[in-house]
């Protein structure tokens, strides 16, 4: 198999579960430290952005656990 580029994570139920039961406190504090984390080694995530994706895979999360689904990511890296 060729490497493509293209890569499907599962999100751990323990993550998923954790994610949606969150609070916006707890998802910002999360966030802030992310983008800190991703800055020291050298790469940009304003701390905006990081609340702003954490809040929406938060609220993603609570949906697929409230269906008894499991939580994807897919990745492209070209």
């Amino acid at each position: 198999m060729a490497n493509d580029g293209f890569t499907v994570f599962e999100v751990p139920q323990t993550l998923s579960a954790a994610l949606a039961r969150a609070g916006a406190g707890q998802l910002r504090a999360a966030a802030l430290t992310w983008a800190g984390t991703v800055s020291e080694a050298g790469d940009e995530l304003e701390s905006g952005s990081a609340v702003d994706l954490l809040e929406r895979v938060s609220a993603l999360a609570g949906s697929r656990t409230e269906s008894g689904l499991s939580l994807y990511c897919w990745y492209f890296a070209p």
